[in-house]
């Protein structure tokens, strides 16, 4: 990557005309202002699209400089998805740059090729290589802060995203107006506010045409749900959903002071095994919603993220109290949830290590033996096939997929972290209701699987007991009876 360096010249510029863009200066400097973002003399790296939210933070941010004395560096990437558009978008950003003698760094990544060979979205992997983008511009210039353009708008379809999935209040408080080195100014405007700036300005801005179609799903949210709201129910449903998640971050603030409490009541760090152990009798004297809050604290600490918990399992871990000594559970990330005698003891049964510079990596050199993401989606190692999981709470009379690419497994019976792996010596498959095993070596041989097939085919595997031959035989130990409450769904590239 090459980057090119103009220092600027500082004055002092004060706002005092009268107008619209002057008040909206005047709004976001107070924002930045209540939230402690910008000090005197910052180095701030800006992602800049090209599009309206971020060329209007480049302005913004651009006239603060002369105040603040900050020093710029502007980062564009180029996803490879929209041809001639995306190198127009490009040369946008260059010579907005080159006209305002802000540095800038522009950078070319194939999203599409890094979202299907690691079984990502291309809107997941276009933030990450935005992420590593910014990051490295922010190493290599020295800087304090990344500038990000999100508006209300984001802000509010963040969290409506987070409600259709399920998530507790901490998804439902939105996008946070700093967190760490990250900063976001114009979280206090909304995109109808942004865009009457640009044109009272005579700013000029890219159109990106697939913020307009709706094959992602934050774009249905923004044109289908927010679109009807505002027409049908309330013009003001931007404000009012971000106003009710500001509600919700006080009230969030309240539960982690008590959480905090009760943590430190009811759970013990075990150095030597580097695990969780939770007191059953100090927890069940908290309220659930502590209860609940003290299993999400220990997750996040050993995961060091909480993308893939969902209510479930919490649940599931809160009813190991009343099962017996020994009970265990697999969880997201490698965790692995025991009950004790008098205590649930929450750790890592595998060594879990997201990687962080996938795209200079192929998926084999990345995985290897990889565990599988659960609820979530796993690229099975050194394939194009992604493995699809979810949790159902089962009911009566449901009925069981006959797909071959599409099993049910009971997530009770498992017993470890369930791995994506090759054969090892002494794995087995159980053949029958009454426990008779079979070595998958013999499995292999009955099936007339190719011997310089065998150790290619990918096994779901708990410990040496292989569940399912993926696309073949599934152990009879793992079986959905009347008895299952919760269902592991796995299916392997969609069921095609």
């Amino acid at each position: 990557m090459k980057f090119v360096q103009v220092r600027v010249k500082m004055k002092k510029m004060v706002f005092t005309k009268n107008g619209t863009g002057v008040r909206m200066l005047n709004t976001v400097r107070n924002f930045i202002h209540e939230n402690n973002m910008i000090n005197e003399g910052d180095r701030i790296v800006i992602g800049v699209s090209g599009g309206a939210d971020s060329v209007c933070l480049f302005h913004v941010l651009h006239k603060l400089s002369f105040m603040y004395h900050l020093t710029l560096f502007v980062v564009h990437v180029n996803h490879g998805i929209r041809g001639e558009e995306a190198e127009e978008d490009e040369a946008y950003v260059k010579q907005l740059c080159l006209n305002n003698n802000v540095s800038y760094t522009c950078v070319k990544a194939d999203v599409p090729a890094i979202a299907k060979n690691f079984g990502l979205s291309e809107e997941e992997a276009g933030r990450k290589v935005r992420y590593e983008t910014f990051n490295e511009c922010f190493l290599k210039n020295k800087c304090n802060k990344i500038a990000i353009a999100h508006n209300k708008n984001d802000n509010a379809e963040t969290i409506l995203f987070h409600l259709f999935r399920g998530s507790g209040i901490k998804g439902l408080k939105g996008i946070p107006a700093v967190r760490g080195n990250i900063i976001r100014p114009l979280l206090c405007m909304s995109r109808d506010e942004i865009e009457q700036y640009l044109e009272e300005n005579g700013i000029s801005y890219q159109t990106d045409r697939t913020n307009l179609i709706q094959d992602y799903t934050r774009n249905k949210i923004r044109h289908t749900i927010i679109s009807f709201a505002k027409e049908e129910i309330n013009p003001k449903v931007i404000e009012h959903i971000v106003s009710a998640s500001e509600k919700l971050t006080e009230i969030d603030g309240y539960l982690e002071k008590n959480i905090k409490i009760a943590y430190e009541k009811a759970v013990c760090y075990e150095t030597n095994q580097e695990a969780y152990e939770i007191n059953i009798d100090k927890l069940r004297q908290e309220d659930l919603v502590i209860q609940k809050g003290i299993i999400r604290k220990i997750l996040e600490q050993l995961a060091g993220q909480l993308k893939d918990v969902e209510a479930l399992h919490i649940g599931l871990i809160l009813e190991l109290s009343d099962k017996p000594v020994g009970k265990s559970i697999n969880l997201p990330y490698g965790i692995l949830a025991s009950k004790g005698y008098h205590s649930i003891t929450l750790k890592c049964n595998t060594i879990y290590k997201q990687q962080e510079d996938f795209t200079n990596k192929r998926p084999a050199d990345q995985f290897g033996e990889q565990r599988l993401n659960i609820p979530g989606d796993t690229l099975i190692p050194g394939t194009n096939q992604i493995i699809h999981t979810k949790l159902i709470n089962y009911k009566k009379n449901m009925i069981i997929p006959r797909n071959g690419c599409t099993k049910w497994f009971d997530y009770d019976k498992i017993k470890n972290t369930v791995l994506i792996r090759t054969r090892k010596e002494g794995d087995y498959i159980q053949i029958d209701s009454a426990g008779s095993r079979k070595k998958i070596k013999a499995l292999f041989i009955d099936e007339k699987i190719p011997r310089e097939k065998r150790d290619l085919l990918p096994l779901l595997a708990d410990g040496a007991h292989i569940m399912w031959v993926t696309g073949g035989r599934m152990s009879e130990a793992y079986k959905v009876s009347e008895e299952t409450k919760v269902i592991l769904e796995i299916n392997l590239d969609g069921g095609k």
